[in-house]
């Protein structure tokens, strides 16, 4: 029974982002901005440690530790300037307002819609008017973090604060082509891509510029590592190849859509749609 559930497993990496998932992508660029924005404290791109229920790197340049703490969505330091006992921040949202409004060339471009300050390793992101192409140049890559490759940044004010744009946007994506190699399950590529299709996420205080906003990717992961709870045999590399159009339609109501997910980039809040029918707030 259950290898029944292994196509499911796979399905989810191209679904939408868990509360976890997106967690952890907000963490990921939490410490790449902070980087970014206080070198004297964190010169260095360090790797991201996990250590249940941190996730944290350490700069030895300064005898800093920087974390986040995945229970409370706390952000903390400790070491160097900031001495021997964890000195709590805020919160993960809150921290990152603050970093985006000090970043340079904030919310002047349209390239910034797209959230690519913490590109997994392998994409690479162009921009055309307001299109966004993703690919990762034939190879095929590890699995990132995050299964949605656009986090939208939300408009913000003088201050860095988002702003309520009360823009309504849904996006749907049609797939061009998907290949799954290294595995054989009957049917399981038709279902796997009839599974991305039918998702559908509508995204409540959009950008002015997200409407008629298009995505366009030619990916390829291995999902290999992925696998590896599952009972099946493996042979080789696992990998996915995902050619895929997603274009963001302008509409009046997220909850009045056919959407499987809204998100409100505002206030960061997450609903689902259940079984039957309704949408259900997550976090």
């Amino acid at each position: 029974m259950k290898l029944a559930y292994t196509p499911l497993a796979i399905a989810v990496l191209f679904s939408m982002q868990t509360a976890q998932a997106d967690l952890v992508s907000d963490s990921e660029l939490l410490m790449n901005n902070a980087q970014k924005v206080y070198a004297t404290f964190f010169p260095s791109n360090e790797p991201t440690q996990v250590s249940p229920p941190w996730r944290y790197r350490f700069y030895s340049a300064t005898g800093t530790y920087l974390g986040i703490n995945q229970d409370d969505s706390g952000v903390y330091l400790l070491g160097g300037a900031f001495g021997d006992s964890p000195l709590y921040v805020d919160k993960v949202d809150a921290v990152l307002i603050l970093l985006n409004s000090q970043l340079p060339g904030t919310g002047e471009s349209k390239s910034a819609i797209c959230n690519t300050s913490s590109l997994p390793d392998g994409f690479v992101y162009t921009y055309s008017g307001n299109t966004v192409n993703i690919t990762t140049n034939g190879q095929c890559v590890k699995v990132p973090d995050s299964s949605n490759f656009c986090d939208v940044n939300p408009e913000t004010n003088a201050s860095g604060a988002p702003v309520a744009t009360n823009i309504h946007v849904l996006t749907a994506t049609n797939i061009k082509n998907f290949e799954l190699q290294g595995i054989s399950f009957p049917g399981v590529d038709n279902m796997l891509k009839q599974q991305i299709e039918k998702n559908k996420t509508c995204i409540m205080h959009a950008p002015t510029e997200f409407d008629n906003y298009t995505v366009n990717t030619d990916i390829c992961l291995d999902i290999t590592e992925s696998l590896s709870d599952f009972p099946v045999p493996l042979s080789g590399p696992v990998t996915t190849h995902l050619q895929s159009s997603s274009v963001s339609t302008q509409v009046n109501d997220c909850f009045a859509t056919d959407a499987n997910s809204i998100v409100n980039i505002v206030t960061q809040e997450t609903w689902t749609k259940g079984e039957t029918g309704g949408f259900t707030k997550i976090n």
